[in-house]
């Protein structure tokens, strides 16, 4: 069984978890280890309600808006939406930091709990090799919710342990800084990878495990070697991460598909090269927007909405169509360049020109829908039970590829591109010099990875995300005249945030 169909449990736990981020909410625990991790349904159960805490609309469509939409080929046809291509967002919709924080934080907070607890339960006294699984799988997503929330914000307040206090000091935590964030984080990831199971027998694909362990490990190290800490001997440590990983995929029970597109087939969920997902299903409001506003209008891929006429908001420009090869199985199954309009019967073709197309109009600088968040079954706007996954295995390639370069061993990143680009029928690349393999590398990702919001992230760590706002075509297009600041570089503290708590301060220039 998938793990969202196990998630209704957690929707009937949330009330019993404390969250720093929402003080005026109950602070206090209602329970305890002696009186509800008794067993391992308990803990299971615990466990799911951190996943629940990101099964809500806000969470996938704001990342796509503030993370995905910063990439130079991200646009739409509607203008508000080149807010978040120029770093407007927090002065047009600054609601999209603040849900962000939210559910970052009620993650941490219920993972904080179990963490505190599990320890001290007479689950864990009599059976501790398996307690320490869901203590892992609690620590990795603790991890995941500080990663995500550091490379939007910088420095953040650290909570590792439950609020149950209504101690200010207690409550109000000032920022600590992203090296005191990331230690934290490492630390949480190496527990998991060293304790987390291959695989969960009672709920099937869906939770964290082994492979995500390393994989985020892996991640982690070569972030923290760029900008900002600059820490380049973790680019031997992402290595030292990732490679057991990609050299081994049965002991992870991890696999890169042959075929790249039932990757993101709805009919494939929960594949074996998905290293993590968020689980949505067809229920109101535990969805995002992303299958009707990413596929074309009056077209069957976007569910309802979407043959009721309504999508092709958010489309990726010609240009990015020029990054991949003429055999590239991407550029054939990545995107939609015709369909068949349920309205009329009338076959509608993409155009590359006129470049400067306006409207609705399924062409030009509008943009090309992409195939990966395709779901005919989509019953409403924010009701489809697309995953929006968050990890792929075949990143753990991409990323030994670029530590191996970065840490100036070219020749050792050859054959991990190789494997990436084998799948899709890409040339094989030869080339040991540095430059030109990063060139290579980073436009990788951005042909394999795009619109899986990575790209922000991607752009901060290498430190170009000035070059990303001057070269952004939707910026170009409906924002001409705004240039670029410094401050872009981190994304605003929420405001509703400083107002809660004293002690925090924010980034500069906001």
């Amino acid at each position: 069984m998938k793990l969202k169909k196990l998630l209704i449990l957690g929707i009937l736990i949330t009330g019993f978890y404390s969250c720093e981020a929402e003080l005026e909410e109950e602070i206090f625990s209602t329970y305890s280890a002696e009186n509800f991790y008794n067993n391992e349904e308990q803990l299971q159960a615990q466990n799911l309600g951190i996943y629940e805490a990101f099964r809500h609309v806000v969470w996938e469509q704001d990342m796509y808006f503030l993370v995905s939409m910063t990439s130079r080929y991200a646009t739409s046809r509607v203008p508000s939406f080149a807010w978040h291509a120029a770093y407007q967002t927090a002065d047009r919709q600054p609601f999209r930091y603040e849900r962000l924080w939210n559910v970052g934080y009620n993650a941490i907070s219920r993972a904080n709990t179990i963490i505190k607890y599990v320890p001290l339960s007479s689950f864990f006294e009599k059976n501790p090799e398996i307690a320490k699984q869901y203590i892992a799988e609690a620590r990795w997503m603790r991890a995941y919710s500080y990663f995500q929330l550091t490379q939007l914000f910088g420095d953040l307040p650290l909570y590792t342990e439950p609020v149950e206090s209504a101690d200010p000091e207690v409550l109000f935590k000032a920022r600590s800084s992203v090296q005191d964030v990331y230690n934290v984080i490492i630390e949480d990831l190496e527990f998991a990878s060293e304790n987390l199971p291959v695989s969960w027998n009672k709920t099937g694909t869906g939770r964290v495990t082994k492979a995500g362990g390393a994989f985020l490990l892996g991640k982690v190290y070569l972030t923290s070697a760029g900008y900002p800490l600059n820490i380049t001997a973790n680019y031997q440590k992402a290595i030292n991460a990732l490679k057991p990983l990609a050299d081994n995929s049965g002991a992870y029970n991890v696999e890169l598909l042959s075929d790249w597109k039932s990757v993101f087939s709805i009919a494939n969920e929960g594949n074996k090269e998905v290293i993590f997902a968020h689980g949505n299903i067809y229920e109101n409001l535990l969805g995002s927007v992303l299958p009707f506003w990413t596929n074309p209008q009056f077209s069957e891929f976007g569910g309802i909405q979407s043959r009721n006429g309504s999508g092709y908001q958010i489309a990726w420009h010609p240009d990015l169509l020029n990054l991949y090869e003429a055999g590239d199985t991407r550029l054939a199954d990545g995107f939609t360049y015709s369909y068949t309009r349920i309205n009329n019967n009338q076959t509608i073709t993409y155009s590359r020109n006129p470049i400067n197309a306006r409207g609705a109009r399924y062409e030009g600088r509008n943009g090309i829908s992409m195939t990966k968040y395709q779901d005919g079954g989509a019953i409403g706007n924010v009701i489809h039970s697309k995953d929006h996954i968050v990890y792929r295995y075949v990143d753990a390639f991409l990323m030994l590829a670029e530590a191996y370069n970065e840490n100036n061993e070219p020749a050792k990143a050859l054959p991990y591109l190789k494997i990436a680009r084998d799948r899709v029928n890409a040339s094989t690349i030869t080339t040991t010099n540095q430059n030109a393999l990063r060139t290579i590398i980073r436009e990788e990702r951005i042909r394999e990875l795009y619109g899986e919001m990575g790209e922000l992230f991607d752009a901060r760590r290498w430190d170009i995300t000035e070059e990303e706002f001057n070269n952004h075509r939707l910026r170009q297009w409906r924002n001409p005249n705004l240039q670029w600041t410094d401050r872009n570089k981190l994304s605003p503290i929420p405001f509703v945030e400083l107002a809660k708590n004293p002690n925090l301060t924010q980034n500069p220039d906001w």
